[in-house]
């Protein structure tokens, strides 16, 4: 990026963040492997974290460690994130199934916590948390287009919750920070951030169904596939309904749900994929 597409960006997607804390370290960590340590330098007079992980969920909606730091410990990020993909800890992980707290009727990135005395799973519960020392875990989720991804920050048991004052602080950084997420995927080797990683519409269709709540057909089938990254109009053309149709349809469909973004939608779907899979 040239100093002013990276300046034109950082204009374009912040919302109040004192730009003295986006460091040209930061910037330039982008697509790198001090990403996210550079990340927690930027973030850490909004949120004290003690570790800090990336994860991308593919077209199964199985989440794929990309990347983690700590404070201190630096192996234990990828040591316990490979512990909870190899043991399918994430069909078990009660934040998949909590709709998030973030503001309704927008669309910004979904924020969610998760304590560890509330996993009901020992096996998750023991060998994630407590035998590491680890307290408490605040996820930002987000996407572009058809890629979702979760960015957790982690607190030790020597330390405090997360307080509301603190999941303020994030909430209101959420969308600078999930840009710099966004534009570091797509820079990273780590993963390919271009790929197909949202399930077929059939797949999708099935999921929405299960969430009940009396769904008429056409309103599984327009949540299913702006949940696949379709367009309003590309929607509209492949139903062949007009578009101020297919909103009054987006829109049912959220009130029948008691959501308002599609960060929600993915959530309860999310939650809806691990429950079929046990």
């Amino acid at each position: 990026m040239g100093s002013q597409n990276i300046f034109g960006w950082l204009c374009s997607c912040s919302t109040g963040y004192p730009l003295s804390n986006v460091t040209a370290e930061m910037v330039l960590s982008v697509g790198g492997d001090n990403f996210l340590p550079q990340l927690t330098g930027m973030t850490a007079d909004i949120l004290y974290s003690d570790h800090i992980t990336l994860f991308v969920f593919d077209h199964d909606f199985v989440p794929h460690f990309i990347g983690g730091t700590s404070r201190e410990d630096g192996a234990i990020t990828s040591k316990l994130s490979h512990i909870y993909e190899s043991s399918t800890y994430y069909e078990h992980d009660p934040n998949l199934k909590w709709v998030g707290q973030g503001d309704k009727g927008t669309n910004i990135p979904l924020l969610q916590q998760l304590h560890a005395k509330d996993i009901s799973n020992t096996s998750y519960r023991k060998n994630i948390y407590e035998d590491n020392g680890l307290l408490d875990r605040l996820s930002l989720i987000d996407h572009e287009k058809s890629r979702w991804f979760i960015l957790n920050f982690y607190r030790n048991v020597e330390n405090e919750y997360f307080s509301e004052k603190d999941i303020g602080h994030l909430q209101q950084e959420a969308t600078l920070i999930a840009a710099f997420v966004k534009r570091h995927m797509s820079f990273s080797s780590a993963f390919d951030w271009d790929a197909e990683a949202i399930p077929a519409i059939d797949r999708l269709e099935k999921l929405v169904v299960g969430l009940g709540n009396g769904l008429s057909k056409r309103e599984v089938q327009v949540c299913a596939r702006v949940m696949q990254g379709m367009t309003r109009e590309a929607v509209s053309l492949d139903l062949g309904l007009k578009q101020p149709t297919i909103a009054t349809f987006m829109r049912r469909a959220y009130a029948k749900l008691n959501i308002s973004s599609l960060n929600e939608l993915f959530s309860l779907c999310l939650a809806q994929s691990g429950r079929g899979s046990h």
